[in-house]
């Protein structure tokens, strides 16, 4: 091989690599919590699909544990420490501007943002009041995209609960991203008053991707009863148990009316969703686990002979997916605006634990049927149109 060839090798490498794109996420990955991963998840595969050669930068809640969940992506939590460490004060351009002051986790911040194409607030429930640090994701996102003069994409975020002056105080920084999309019409109106046609609201993030790529629907030769339910968030002490006498009475009915059937439990959160798991398993032996891990491997499976309890927003929405039905209870304000912004995608029935509104057993358990919402096919279609505008190639 001649010198000139080699050169020319060399040249042509150097290139390629220098074509790479680089891309940053921002999300609630890593807790781990199914609803945010899953859709972390599908934001990666979105973008190995369209750039297979592209490197990516996840800004996650656990870095440690995020690694063990995304092959070949860069994980670290940058954003995530810096928003808690400023907390409600701090400034964060005072914090870059004496280059001789810059620790070196935010030189490495400063070299990572010089390279990438954009940074992208993924969605999901993460930044609002109740973790109101988190709020500042935003205000750091505005930062950094506009210093290193690349767009900022926010997708899907739930930002309820954020009072109108909160939200006033967001108003400055989310002016600087190029995209801002919400997915309730809550956070929606809180904003557009502030700024008008500046926001747009369609929908979760889950509709951006192939519904195939989370859940299958198979034949069953007996019904099965789902629960994918928490007891976070709870207004008032003695929630607990009025849930645990409702999710009893619904178990109960089901081994009555299908002795035989299986009744499995999801595990989206692992740890926080064993306790209730416990308080179940101890009245109900039968109730078995499926484990987050097992989740994550091999996606989830329904037939339409299925029943489906839920307090999960994502898990009402995979679901709702397939055109099928279920229950869902809620006990605060945070949860009830969730189901509430899926009454237009979805067919199921919501209940308010508080309420003197009681379930009809029967009801409940009558014959499955699949309904496929009008509305669901649009916002995909629209949430698709999204993600192909942000990430043009």
């Amino acid at each position: 091989m001649g010198i000139f060839t080699k050169v020319m090798n060399k040249f042509e490498t150097e290139n390629k690599i220098s074509d790479v794109k680089k891309f940053y996420l921002i999300s609630a990955a890593g807790m781990p919590n199914y609803g945010d991963d899953m859709l972390t998840r599908g934001w990666i595969n979105f973008l190995r699909i369209k750039y297979p050669k592209c490197i990516i930068y996840l800004d996650a809640l656990d870095p440690i544990v995020a690694m063990s969940l995304y092959d070949n992506v860069n994980c670290v939590n940058y954003l995530w420490q810096l928003a808690q460490a400023l907390g409600h004060d701090g400034d964060i351009a005072s914090k870059f501007t004496d280059e001789y002051l810059i620790p070196k986790r935010e030189r490495l911040m400063t070299e990572v943002f010089n390279e990438v194409e954009s940074i992208h607030l993924v969605g999901g429930g993460y930044i609002n009041e109740l973790w109101d640090a988190n709020l500042r994701l935003i205000e750091l996102v505005s930062y950094f995209a506009s210093k290193h003069e690349v767009p900022a994409y926010a997708t899907g975020l739930g930002l309820q609960p954020l009072s109108s002056e909160n939200a006033e105080k967001q108003i400055q920084f989310i002016d600087k991203f190029t995209i801002f999309d919400v997915r309730d019409p809550a956070s929606y109106e809180v904003l557009n008053q502030f700024l008008p046609n500046k926001i747009s609201f369609i929908g979760d993030d889950y509709f951006c991707f192939p519904v195939s790529d989370v859940v299958k629907l198979v034949e069953s030769t007996m019904p099965i009863l789902r629960l994918c339910i928490h007891n976070e968030l709870r207004d008032e002490n003695n929630d607990d148990e009025l849930f645990l006498v409702e999710i009893c009475r619904v178990i109960e009915g089901f081994i009555e009316k299908y002795p035989s059937s299986p009744i499995v439990f999801y595990e989206f959160r692992p740890g926080s969703d064993g306790v209730f798991y416990m308080n179940i398993k101890n009245r109900f032996p039968q109730v078995e686990m499926v484990f987050f891990e097992e989740i994550w491997k091999n996606g989830l499976f329904f037939s339409v002979k299925d029943y489906f309890v839920s307090t999960r927003f994502h898990f009402q929405l995979i679901v709702s997916s397939l055109g099928l039905s279920g229950l869902s209870y809620y006990w605060s304000d945070y949860y009830k605006n969730k189901f509430e912004s899926l009454c237009d995608v979805s067919n199921w029935t919501a209940y308010q634990l508080n309420n003197d509104r009681v379930l009809d057993i029967d009801d409940f358990l009558s014959e499955p049927v699949i309904l496929s919402r009008t509305d669901f096919r649009r916002v995909q279609l629209e949430k698709t149109q999204l993600a192909n505008l942000i990430y043009q190639g």
